[in-house]
């Protein structure tokens, strides 16, 4: 039973993006394991490891025949349990807090790209009220695309923006010729603002495939099943103390390595970074109501989900009209 010693740790790259999947535990882990809820994933993994460990119990008879009565028996096992766990943990520890910053640098960098949509949208209205319509149509119509659709694809390692519904607004902003300096000086904030953006949502989906290194899996995983591993070679410990030993360290690595791959790929996933910033930009930011049909009193006007305020034509209509010289009145 070669296989069963092996705790094959099988890293299989998916063409969804160069996305990696990590399928663990001495069997093809499936594909659904990486969409379940974050406590399902600990269950299973933490409920893996406790099994792995606790069943190599069962050769402590062989064991003690195989070591027989050697007094310095257990020094020798404690040492390498000792030694081993001591270098496991350093590695496993430095790899979480290596996996947590990067989650919490990709959160900040979602969380800045909703922010600076909503300065576009809100830069764009020192334009007239014709193209200031036009714009922020555009602009909302782009961030509910973002919150529809982008965020399902993205989590699944899909970059497949709308590209059209970005360009749009770049076309709106970049070939208004403005009538006077005040135009002048709104058209180069807005451009700025959104090119600033842009480079931000280039980054957004440059993280989209970046995690840990698959070697780092093998690592991780090879160097629990030694550390585990060790622990059977124990002769002459009461089994309920022999359990509880493997026992409890099978569960802390076991919840170490949940948490690894929560964090790893923070923008793939059931873990995924979630919508809540986009949302809050597009409700408190682009005035967009939370519930369908509400409307919200803003300086220009009652704002809904279909309409800007102060414009006379539905969010659709306005941004019908990308690459038309022809603009409502």
């Amino acid at each position: 039973m070669w296989w069963w010693l092996l705790l094959v740790v099988l890293v299989r790259s998916c063409g969804d993006g160069g996305r990696v999947r990590i399928i663990v535990l001495g069997w093809l882990m499936p594909g659904w394991f990486s969409h379940l809820a974050l406590w399902v994933q600990a269950v299973l993994l933490v409920g893996g490891f406790l099994a792995f460990g606790l069943s190599g119990l069962f050769v402590r008879s062989r064991v003690r025949r195989w070591f027989g009565d050697d007094p310095e028996h257990n020094d020798r096992v404690k040492f390498l349990v000792e030694v081993v766990g001591a270098f496991y943990a350093l590695l496993i520890g430095l790899v979480a807090v290596g996996a947590y910053e990067h989650y919490v640098e990709v959160k900040k960098l979602v969380n800045e790209e909703a922010s600076q949509l909503t300065t576009v949208y809100r830069a764009g209205q020192a334009f007239p009220n014709s193209r200031r319509c036009r714009i922020q149509s555009q602009v909302r119509n782009y961030a509910e695309n973002v919150i529809n659709e982008v965020w399902a694809k993205q989590q699944r390692g899909v970059i497949a923006e709308d590209q059209g519904r970005l360009d749009a607004v770049f076309e709106s902003l970049m070939f208004y010729e403005p009538r006077n300096e005040q135009e002048s000086n709104a058209q180069s904030v807005t451009l700025e603002a959104f090119n600033e953006y842009n480079n931000l949502r280039r980054e957004r989906q440059g993280e989209v495939s970046i995690g840990l290194l698959p070697v780092l899996y093998l690592v991780l995983f090879g160097g629990a099943a030694v550390t585990i591993g060790a622990t059977w070679a124990l002769v002459g410990v009461r089994l309920v103390d022999h359990v509880a030993l493997t026992g409890l360290l099978s569960l802390f690595i076991g919840l170490f390595i949940t948490l690894v791959i929560a964090l790893d790929h923070p923008l793939q996933e059931s873990n995924a970074i979630g919508l809540s910033q986009w949302k809050v930009a597009l409700a408190q930011g682009m005035g967009v109501p939370a519930e369908k049909g509400e409307q919200v009193t803003t300086y220009f006007g009652v704002s809904s989900a279909e309409r800007v305020p102060g414009c006379l034509l539905n969010v659709p209509d306005y941004v019908s009209f990308a690459g038309s010289d022809r603009l409502p009145q």
